[in-house]
């Protein structure tokens, strides 16, 4: 009889485990993070100096690591475009988290806003702008990493005449200190 229940608890055990391993969720790298680049102002002039900024929407669970980490994890910016000079990244402030037993990170979680300072060559033509943004990063959850990787973000903002009235766009993101 002994010999049937520790079969029967055996059994049961290995059901239990199975189901449980069959609810684990694996992290979902691809979506758990957004990116969109949006430009200071439009149209920009030839001279004109303006930020773009990439606009990281981190969902809930998920994180980046800060531009003071390690590579190949921490979070990098870089933009280029024709007649364009980009200057140093300005970065959010991290949150510093203690990530059990592995010790504390400067982490970004939720939404936040890299911005780049960009200026015009006084001699750009007029005509629209093409810039492109590259960003390295690594998306974790307090358990587990994606590979690094990098991706490849696009905008174009309008050119315009030096003496073409500017409009500021995004206030709540470029009128933040």
């Amino acid at each position: 009889m002994t010999v049937i229940r520790i079969a029967i608890v055996s059994w049961a055990l290995i059901v239990a485990s199975v189901a449980s391993a069959q609810q684990i969720e694996l992290p979902d790298w691809e979506n758990s993070v957004k990116f969109q680049l949006v430009a200071s102002q439009q149209p920009i002039r030839p001279g004109d100096a303006f930020e773009l900024a990439l606009v990281v929407d981190i969902e809930k669970g998920y994180h980046l690591y800060g531009p003071e980490e390690q590579e190949p994890s921490r979070t990098e910016v870089a933009v280029a475009g024709k007649q364009i000079q980009a200057g140093e990244p300005s970065f959010p402030e991290v949150v510093k988290r203690d990530l059990e037993g592995l010790g504390t990170y400067d982490l970004y979680e939720g939404r936040i806003a890299i911005r780049v300072p960009l200026t015009l060559d006084k001699t750009a033509n007029t005509e629209e702008h093409a810039l492109l943004a590259t960003v390295n990063y690594q998306v974790c959850t307090d358990f587990a990493c994606s590979a690094p990787t990098s991706d490849e973000l696009s905008i174009v903002v309008p050119g315009g005449t030096v003496d073409a009235k500017v409009a500021k766009q995004h206030p709540e993101i470029f009128e933040q200190k």
